[in-house]
């Protein structure tokens, strides 16, 4: 187990360095910097001071003295600073990101919530007119736009629940009440697409293993229909499952920033919507990187969670 963790952690690290090289590129390729925005249409400015600016934030020197300087403070820890706040990339970041993690967390329990029962009754109906319309309703949901669907939720909501329509973030430690109320909306409009994809999967999933000889035994041994479903055959069903959720988990950050962008969340997504408007460089190339970092941790924890739902799996 030690080995096989460390193995996939030194695999990570080129992983990484191309991320970083990525993410670096693809800011400095849109046009405009920090010192075009800040100035705008403003004629009073100087070439020399103009010239000053640039020099103050560093964007004066050749883009690959740039990267080999901010990939030398990410080596040691150190994510930059924000040239638009001059504040720590890391106390912008934190907060951020506790708000993304939290809505993706929401999102990734209401879909399997979903998706677990309703892709096992979907199996265990195979063919019927149930299984027929459930498979429609997974494509139309995995369809659906999430920018577009929290619209309209929040439209919806608006007028028939407007108990629900304060959308004004409150931490949950300051009041957690508040704070999923404020969450739900957004967590469903991530999880729907999520959960239709999980859908599809489980019942793929549990058709597989709906006939296997162990589940013929314990049918045979008096187990009652629901206990086959929901312990034996589900939990041998999970594998894929958790595959599946592992690499969404990139996909939810994605859309958490439209989602977030919609719902006005301060989390990552806006964070770095803000950052590519304001040519924030550092900011915009931490989160990224972070970001990629945190999806890889995740994958290698969800490849880990293999061994705990199928004990015969062993890592070596």
């Amino acid at each position: 187990m030690r080995s096989y963790i460390l193995g996939r952690l030194l695999l990570a690290i080129p992983t990484l360095f191309g991320i970083s090289a990525v993410a670096f590129l693809t800011i400095h390729l849109i046009p405009g910097n920090i010192v075009e925005v800040m100035l705008g249409t403003r004629t009073d400015v100087t070439p020399a001071q103009v010239a000053e600016l640039n020099a103050l934030y560093g964007i004066d020197k050749p883009l690959w003295q740039q990267y080999l300087t901010w990939a030398g403070h990410l080596i040691h820890g150190d994510l930059g600073f924000s040239l638009r706040t001059g504040l720590p990339v890391t106390s912008l970041l934190g907060p951020a990101l506790a708000v993304t993690a939290e809505v993706t967390i929401l999102a990734i329990l209401i879909a399997l919530c979903i998706a677990l029962p309703a892709g096992t009754w979907l199996a265990s109906r195979r063919d019927s007119a149930s299984d027929v319309i459930g498979r429609v309703l997974s494509l139309i949901a995995l369809s659906i736009p999430s920018f577009w669907l929290g619209t309209l939720l929040i439209l919806v909501v608006s007028i028939y629940l407007p108990w629900l329509s304060s959308f004004a973030f409150i931490p949950f430690l300051q009041d957690p009440g508040r704070n999923l109320e404020t969450m739900i909306l957004p967590a469903c409009t991530l999880a729907l697409g999520l959960s239709a994809i999980l859908v599809r999967m489980m019942r793929a999933a549990m058709l597989e293993v709906l006939h296997k000889d162990y589940l013929r035994t314990a049918r045979a041994k008096g187990v009652s229909g629901s206990r086959v479903l929901g312990v034996h055959a589900m939990r041998n069903a999970l594998l894929p499952v958790l595959t599946i959720v592992g690499l969404q988990v990139g996909y939810l950050l994605g859309g958490a920033v439209v989602v977030e962008n919609v719902f006005t969340l301060p989390g990552v997504g806006r964070l770095v919507v803000q950052g590519i408007q304001q040519r924030d460089y550092p900011l915009v190339q931490s989160v990224v990187f972070v970001v990629a970092a945190l999806v890889i941790v995740v994958n290698l924890v969800v490849d880990l969670a293999y061994a705990w739902v199928d004990p015969r799996i062993r890592y070596s």
